[in-house]
């Protein structure tokens, strides 16, 4: 059987001679075979090569993520430690408020209480010394802060407890003057014979402002015997007080007012030799000395 070729003709540029090239069939087979298996190659190359490339650039970029992590992580770590010690500063003046909220008789009872306390827990020790980990800490600060805002709302009602009822007890001086009669038995100033003075006579000017002594509400505004012209405050918690000798009133029944409003105006009006404020403080209408609650001086 005869053999098959394939005559390639080559014309060399600028020259007239031509060149013949004689191959056999089989080599050219052999030789397409070859190429498109190497184009076969070189595409699977290729798509290994795109494949490395998309993970060299998968791993730079989880690379950087954790640097940037890592440095997140640090500023976490610093910034956690500022607010564990920001967190400490501000539970030492929880105490100190404490200590003021409750006071010293709240304070001395607490002494006399039993000392004792414990966890309900059983942690075992590895337990605890693999927990101390950044989400532990973070944990630990978000609980010291919940229960440092409770505390806090505790304080804060406590305080507001207490503003109000030194705003409703009797305080400050309800007009500026000396102590002409203090409170208890006395001899009566026009017959001379013993009696019982129920409260205070503060001497000032005629006119003088006469000021509420503590929150409350006017219960009481017009003349009644002894009294002359008479004010009743009722300052809540069982407080109430009296000022009476008044020359006139600057309130009127159903009005409240504020500790230090003008209600009225020295006078000598009633049972009076000269004019001054007869002042009187009761707790659930029984008369309490009115020195007990005024400012010393």
């Amino acid at each position: 059987m005869a053999k098959s070729f394939y005559t390639l003709i080559v014309v060399p540029h600028a020259s007239p001679r031509l060149r013949k090239l004689k191959l056999p069939a089989r080599v050219l087979h052999v030789l397409a075979g070859v190429g498109v298996l190497c184009f076969f190659v070189a595409v699977a190359l290729g798509f290994s090569y795109i494949k490395m490339a998309f993970k060299a650039a998968d791993y730079d970029k989880l690379q950087a993520e954790n640097t940037d992590l890592k440095v997140q992580k640090r500023i976490l770590e610093v910034a956690t430690v500022k607010l564990g010690e920001k967190i400490s500063n501000i539970e030492n003046l929880f105490q100190q408020i404490q200590t003021l909220v409750e006071g010293d008789s709240q304070k001395r009872a607490k002494v006399n209480v039993r000392a004792v306390g414990g966890s309900k827990i059983d942690y075992p020790t590895a337990e605890l010394l693999g927990s101390a980990n950044l989400k532990d800490g973070i944990d630990l600060l978000r609980d010291r802060t919940a229960e440092m805002e409770n505390q806090l709302m505790l304080f804060q009602e406590v305080a507001e407890k207490k503003a109000t009822i030194r705003r409703s007890t009797p305080t400050i001086w309800p007009v500026k003057g000396s102590l002409t009669s203090q409170y208890g038995n006395r001899a009566d100033p026009f017959n001379g014979e013993g009696e019982i003075h129920l409260g205070v006579d503060i001497g000032a000017l005629f006119g003088t402002q006469v000021r509420a002594p503590a929150d409350g509400k006017i219960i009481y505004a017009q003349r009644k015997a002894a009294y002359g012209n008479l004010i009743i405050v009722d300052h809540g918690n069982g407080f109430t007080t009296r000022l009476g000798h008044l020359s006139q009133f600057a309130v009127k029944a159903g009005q409240r007012v504020r500790k230090n409003d003008v209600i009225g105006y020295v006078g000598t009006s009633g049972r009076s030799t000269a004019p001054h404020l007869h002042y009187e403080v009761r707790i659930n209408d029984r008369p309490v000395n009115p020195r007990n609650y005024l400012p010393r001086g």
